[in-house]
């Protein structure tokens, strides 16, 4: 083979930039719909159990600690778990859901038991919708007066 074949190929690669990453010098942004690990907000659990329900790796357990105090533990088994986001999808609470897919991807661990996250949580009380509530009536009328309208809360 002739070396001048391979020359002007040589020549090209030396002033282009690198294809690849410094990965671990520099992180990676991940794309959007991306399904990461599966974490809880306590304060809007309303300890429905669909999650656990539905979760097809049986990856969420969740158990009464104290019944008079309305207390749940949530453990989440992140080795068990496959990503599939169908807790986030069974979730009834809204505008909020309690259950959320975070964006991290570095989880990996020598040990089992330190992938678990767990909750120790109060439950929350369920929010109910604004068009179920009874309409406001002014006193001395039989037409329902303007009601305060409820804010939606931003995530």
């Amino acid at each position: 083979m002739k070396l001048g074949i391979f020359l002007p190929e040589l020549i090209r690669s030396l002033f282009k930039k690198p294809n690849t990453v410094d990965y671990p010098f520099k992180k990676l942004e991940v794309p959007p719909g991306f399904r990461g690990t599966p974490f809880l907000h306590p304060d809007l659990c309303i300890a429905c159990r669909a999650c656990e329900r539905d979760c097809p790796a049986e990856a969420i357990e969740m158990t009464e600690i104290n019944k008079e105090e309305k207390r749940f533990l949530m453990v989440i088994h992140n080795d068990r778990c496959i990503h599939c986001a169908q807790c986030v999808d069974s979730c009834p609470t809204t505008p909020v859901k309690a259950m959320e897919m975070d964006h991290l991807y570095e989880i990996a661990d020598f040990d089992r038991h330190n992938l678990k996250m767990q909750w120790e949580y109060l439950r929350a009380a369920p929010k109910k919708p604004a068009a179920a509530t009874s309409p406001v009536v002014a006193e001395g009328s039989s037409t329902p007066a303007a009601a305060p309208k409820a804010q939606a809360a931003k995530s």
